[in-house]
């Protein structure tokens, strides 16, 4: 049950998606579990790199923070998502902070294991260039999106992209199961939170958004998709 756990896990990584089973289940062997609680910095920005984790249950942040105090939330990530990728690769420091935001579990792959995986299997480096291509893209698509959408536009689609991850389907509509505060949305969007409460009203009173405490409600996404369209960003 153990390894048909750590083999699930292993091929949610775009990275071993592709894998023969046999091949899959031999790295899978390598995984170890690590535990982590709420509020527990599982690594720090500039930490040495040289492990992968797959998140077997849980929620976990990451984010950027600057010297002066001032942080950038990068992603919350669960269950089946996974970070420290790029560790393997380069094993160069960590460039940002990850936190177990809930009780946590992991699986984490150290990068020796990979690297001689990856010298023993040459073509599996294909399945590596195909999955840093398409994160390559997803990065470009982000970053078009703080040049060329408006902040309403940029909620829209952090909230849109929340919803994917984190929903759940009600009969309301989809609720981004994570504890969410105005502060997350700003540093998600690069924005003030100011800004964010003034776009959220205007959400709310389009009844685009349900916002109750700090658990959100997508009520209409194909309103907020067509507010990001008509802003000039791309639908992905």
């Amino acid at each position: 049950m153990e390894l048909r756990t750590n083999l699930k896990a292993l091929q949610s990584v775009p990275f071993f998606s592709n894998m023969d089973e046999t091949e899959a289940e031999n790295l899978a062997k390598r995984l170890v579990i690590r535990h982590f609680g709420p509020g527990q910095i599982i690594f720090h920005h500039g930490d040495p790199g040289g492990l992968l984790y797959i998140i077997l249950s849980g929620k976990v942040k990451i984010a950027y923070s600057t010297p002066e105090g001032q942080e950038a939330l990068l992603a919350i990530l669960g269950e089946d998502d996974f970070f420290g990728e790029l560790a393997l690769l380069d094993d160069s420091p960590r460039s940002a902070t990850a936190e177990a935001i809930q009780p946590t579990k992991t699986l984490t792959l150290h990068r020796d294991e990979f690297i001689r995986y990856l010298r023993n299997n040459p073509n599996f480096s294909q399945h590596v260039l195909q999955a840093l291509a398409r994160n390559i893209r997803r990065l470009n698509n982000q970053l078009s999106d703080v040049f060329f959408l408006d902040l309403p536009a940029r909620l829209a689609r952090t909230l849109l992209n929340l919803a994917e991850q984190h929903g759940r389907v009600t009969v309301d509509g989809i609720i981004i199961d994570i504890s969410l505060t105005q502060t997350d949305l700003a540093e998600m969007t690069g924005a003030t939170r100011v800004s964010i409460n003034k776009a959220l009203g205007r959400f709310r009173r389009e009844q685009w958004v349900q916002a109750k405490g700090r658990k959100f409600t997508i009520l209409n996404p194909e309103a907020l998709q067509h507010l990001i369209q008509i802003s000039g960003g791309a639908v992905y």
